[in-house]
């Protein structure tokens, strides 16, 4: 039986790059500022959703569980 080639083998490169070389500092930064822009305007209806109520129930208990802290802060 033969082979088979896994594209995951040992000593071959892992992850993806634009262009055969990395962009500098600077323009990676605004890789990543674009595609936060990109991802947030596709999203933007998810984000505008309310939360699920099991998730609101468990912001609330974390938000009554920090109140007393913040008010020994005081």
């Amino acid at each position: 039986m033969p082979k088979r080639h896994h594209s995951h083998a040992p000593g071959r490169q892992r992850g993806w790059s634009i262009g055969s070389e990395p962009p500098p500092a600077t323009g990676q930064s605004e890789l990543l500022k674009d595609l936060g822009r990109q991802l947030r305007q596709n999203y933007q209806n998810v984000l505008k959703e309310p939360a699920p109520d099991r998730i609101q129930q468990l912001l609330e208990r974390l938000e009554q569980a920090r109140a007393p802290e913040e008010d020994d802060d005081l």
